[in-house]
């Protein structure tokens, strides 16, 4: 059989192109046909099949068959490619009626967003965190769907090139172009071939994908001809779409495109298609950041798309724009310090603070120059990943700011090593300490505090523990990995609230004392009869000490490492007056 299809190839005119039918793949998904199929005439023998092309409508002896959805690997010398049959595609509107009884499929992954947040993120982390989303990869396949064109507006070219392996393997071809519009169009109605976009992002940047309408009834559309990421229910913002130009490619040609106004909402994204709504206007999350730099001072204002089926991939999009943001505060690829603070304001009423001090290092997962910027962004996104991709039902986002302070120059320092200035001091002494830390150029800092010690004290020994916020914090999670899973939301909150910061050097006391962690609390000087009661129960584990105090001395760096030092006790009490409760008394810094 023979037919035509209709796709845009530039501006907003609808043209054709004509199908040959190869045959039929039965079964390609499961219970899911597909058709084979040449495509002819000038724009196919030219470009072959466009990344953009998804979800146009392939017509034969004048009646609907499918959406163009399908395409072989590069270098094909004939424009071989697949079609999506219309029956598959109905199925989404189907869904769509039964909205309300799915919930949102986002993979549950707060708990590794906020282990992010405390210990920093490896240099896989976001590919892990994209893994539930990411299509099987296209080795050996005869036949993949075509790749979505994903505009970056706004953004340089080292911003892009930085994440498009990962948008490429989510299914994507990234490229540069030029900014969204609000207004613009022809405003004629839509009909099957026009082009429409997918936005994640829009303002002062913006991120989004284009493709092809399929069938219109009413307000109602079909569109792409395949999943973007087949997460069920949605509800991302859809918008008409300008083809400024087809670039044709032997790896892949591919539409190049520009977004104008925001006319409805995407409400199903499904294995054979999408599904949307004219006139149902999307949710939108503001952003804004204030940035002062050796540039000068500015300001970026832009909205993320608000969508709960996404939420585990938002702080990557935002991620993208972030970066490009504080990048813009930099002289640039020198090292430099960032001083980040961060509003992140619920619609609950509620609003979470975090920030920090970082300083340029040379780190694995990062390329050298730029790699302060990146920490200080993957702190905004992931607590934000944290916040809203979890089991505690969140409330949702409702605004977002940011302001960032990049000043030239590296500032980091080590802690080399903690001395005592006698090798043992009896309960009430002064105990008299010297750190030591080092910057990268080789100069030295020292830090001399002196703490005052109870009088009454039990143990033998005790333990100084000094060091930056993140050599605490994985020291802790090592004897007592409960510590930072929350049971609550609040409990969430207050521990990206109260989470330490890398411009302070801390210094800890602990001391000996037999106990039990239960359920994340330390219970500590249980008597031996307890912990053999308790001990075996399966969520325990034995506490060896426990803390008498710790401080926090602020530094105008940030501080790496860790170290330890055991000070011996001579004459330890063994009882207390009755006027000192539980034999404990407060230490302190003089």
């Amino acid at each position: 059989m023979t037919g035509v299809g209709r796709s845009v190839f530039q501006g907003e005119e609808i043209d054709t192109f004509g199908v040959v039918v190869v045959d039929v793949a039965p079964n390609f998904y499961p219970g899911e046909d597909v058709i084979i199929v040449r495509l002819t005439g000038p724009r196919a023998e030219q470009a072959g099949v466009v990344a953009g092309m998804s979800g146009s409508p392939i017509y034969l002896q004048g009646r609907l068959a499918g959406a163009l959805a399908m395409r072989f690997l590069e270098f094909q010398k004939e424009p071989y490619a697949g079609v999506m049959p219309i029956a598959s595609m109905m199925r989404a509107s189907d869904y769509e009626t039964r909205r309300g009884t799915e919930r949102p499929c986002a993979p549950q992954s707060g708990q590794h967003y906020l282990r992010a947040v405390l210990l920093g993120a490896e240099g896989d982390f976001w590919q892990r965190m994209a893994a539930p989303l990411l299509p099987a990869s296209p080795a050996g396949m005869a036949m993949r769907r075509i790749e979505t064109p994903l505009l970056f507006s706004g953004f340089s070219e080292q911003t892009l090139s930085a994440s498009a392996e990962l948008w490429s393997s989510l299914g994507f071809a990234p490229m540069m172009g030029g900014e969204s519009v609000q207004e613009g169009s022809s405003g004629a109605p839509l009909e099957p071939g026009s082009a429409i976009s997918q936005l994640f992002i829009r303002g002062d940047f913006s991120m989004d994908m284009t493709g092809t309408v399929t069938a219109v009834e009413g307000d109602q559309l079909l569109a792409f001809g395949h999943y973007l990421f087949n997460l069920g229910p949605v509800q991302m913002p859809m918008a008409r779409s300008r083809i400024l130009a087809t670039l044709p490619s032997l790896m892949g040609s591919s539409k190049l495109a520009r977004s104008l106004e925001v006319i409805g909402t995407i409400r199903q994204d499904r294995l054979s298609g999408v599904y949307g709504r004219v006139g149902v206007m999307p949710a939108w999350i503001p952003v804004q950041v204030e940035l002062t730099g050796p540039a000068g001072r500015r300001s970026f204002h832009f909205e993320m798309a608000d969508d709960p089926a996404l939420r585990n991939l938002t702080p990557f999009f935002l991620r993208s724009a972030l970066f490009q943001a504080l990048v813009a505060g930099k002289l640039g690829a020198e090292p430099s310090t960032v001083r980040l603070s961060c509003n992140i304001d619920l619609k609950d009423g509620r609003r979470i603070t975090v920030g920090d001090y970082i300083s340029y290092q040379e780190r694995l997962g990062f390329l050298g120059a730029g790699s302060e910027i990146a920490e200080a962004v993957d702190l905004v996104t992931m607590s934000i990943g944290a916040l809203t991709v979890n089991t505690f039902d969140p409330p949702p986002l409702r605004a977002v700011e940011v302001t960032a302070q990049v000043e030239p120059g590296e500032r980091v320092a080590a802690i080399r090593s903690i001395r005592q200035d006698r090798l043992e001091v009896s309960p009430g002494d002064s105990l008299h300490l010297t750190m030591t830390l080092q910057r990268t150029s080789g100069q030295e800092i020292r830090f001399t505090q002196c703490v005052v010690l109870p009088r009454y004290l039990q143990s033998s020994t005790l333990t100084v523990i000094a060091g930056g916020a993140a050599g605490l914090i994985q020291a802790e999670m090592q004897s007592n990995p409960d510590k930072y899973r929350p049971d609550s939301f609040s409990q969430l909150c207050a521990l990206l609230e109260e989470r330490r910061t890398s411009d302070n050097l801390y210094l800890q006391i602990r001391e000996p004392a037999r106990g039990m962690v239960v359920d994340g609390e330390e219970l500590t000087g249980l008597p031996p009869s307890i912990l053999r009661t308790m001990n075996g129960r399966g969520s325990e584990r034995i506490l060896r000490d426990r803390v008498l105090a710790e401080w926090a001395i602020p530094a105008d760096c940030e501080i790496t490492g860790l170290k330890r030092m055991t000070v011996r006790i001579t004459q330890p009490r063994t009882n207390w007056p009755d006027d000192v409760q539980d034999g404990t008394e407060q230490l302190f810094l003089e």
